[in-house]
């Protein structure tokens, strides 16, 4: 978060030292020197990594450095498939024996606080005994992912490493288990409720009029995004299916973008975002007056849930899951 903090900052403080340019020059130096600043940001940041790795390994308990070390080889496997290799499910299935490992010589206490980063390995060991249609084993590392916080029914429903296991009777039972332990988490992960002052009155990227003070009568949720900020990109289908979900019950979803260029490209890549991903709520540029009324505010996304009297309830900073979103949103409807 840090870094797209910085990194819009950068691309600010660019923009305003260009001063007038033909669109054309403008928008090829803003690349060329958001290149620059994306690459000087990717070195500091790989230098403060390495830096806060090395620190961190003398203080780290063996149970943590363990875990790291399985989740440094289950992150090789999956960005070796995602530059466009073959995924050495080998790699994912060795990183859940070290999990494995631990659970059989610590109690599950001890494990929590890396619950992360173990279901994860886990979800990952999963598929790669099933892959291998090992799939009792696949069950049962599923199974205990599920324990450790994985929740995402739709994914697994659909993850094609997991073909061998759908087909399973025991799967199947307990998927349903699965969606209504899901449930229960994301009810038990409403955070606590805030309050404080929020309105805005923008202009959607459509050129309409958008009020908050409109939607008094329904559940909203403010999004404060950005396209250049994977968390909030990733974000962006969990609020598309809120809308499908709740748009007839009385919801609105709202997204504020803060891209950090001119506003004539910002206007262009939110327009085109919009469109490419199908984005069905209306967004808006956001402005600093907007964003100031949100107290400490330090990260994209940051997400608002505002009841029906127009009165701010719940914030949630960073990126969550749909049930953790649908959760708060169904509470507030419901009342």
């Amino acid at each position: 978060m840090l870094r797209t903090l910085l990194f819009g900052a950068i691309l600010g403080i660019f923009v305003m030292l260009t001063g007038c340019q033909t669109e054309d020059e403008r928008e090829a130096g803003q690349r060329r020197r958001e290149a620059e600043a994306e690459q000087t940001l990717e070195d500091l940041f790989s230098g403060l990594a390495e830096a806060l790795e090395e620190a961190s390994q003398s203080d780290m308990s063996p149970i943590g450095k363990v875990v790291r070390q399985a989740k440094n080889l289950s992150s090789t496997a999956f960005n070796e498939g995602q530059v466009g290799a073959e995924t050495d499910y080998d790699k994912f299935a060795d990183a859940c024996d070290m999990i494995m490992e631990l659970m059989e010589n610590h109690e599950r206490t001890e494990l929590m606080p890396y619950a992360n980063a173990i279901y994860i390995i886990l979800y990952n060991g999963a598929c790669a005994y099933s892959i291998n249609n090992e799939v009792e084993q696949a069950l049962t590392t599923f199974k205990l992912a599920v324990e450790f916080g994985w929740d995402d029914v739709e994914h697994t429903m659909n993850d094609p490493d997991l073909v061998n296991l759908r087909a399973n009777a025991g799967f199947q039972e307990f998927v349903m288990e699965m969606e209504a332990i899901a449930e229960r988490k994301a009810v038990e992960n409403i955070p606590a409720e805030v309050a404080f002052p929020f309105d805005f009155s923008l202009t959607t990227i459509d050129d309409k009029p958008l009020r908050l003070a409109d939607y008094k009568g329904k559940v909203v949720v403010v999004d404060f995004w950005g396209t250049w900020c994977p968390p909030c990109r990733a974000e962006i289908p969990s609020f598309i299916k809120l809308q499908e979900a709740f748009g007839e019950q009385g919801f609105q979803m709202i997204g504020l973008n803060y891209e950090g260029g001119s506003p004539v490209s910002d206007m262009t890549k939110v327009k085109n975002y919009v469109s490419s991903e199908g984005i069905n709520y209306p967004c808006a540029l956001g402005d600093d007056a907007t964003q100031q009324q949100v107290p400490d505010f330090n990260a994209y996304p940051t997400t608002l849930f505002i009841d029906r009297t127009g009165k701010v309830r719940h914030r949630l900073v960073g990126l969550h899951s749909y049930n953790d979103l649908s959760a708060i949103v169904k509470k507030l409807l419901a009342e």
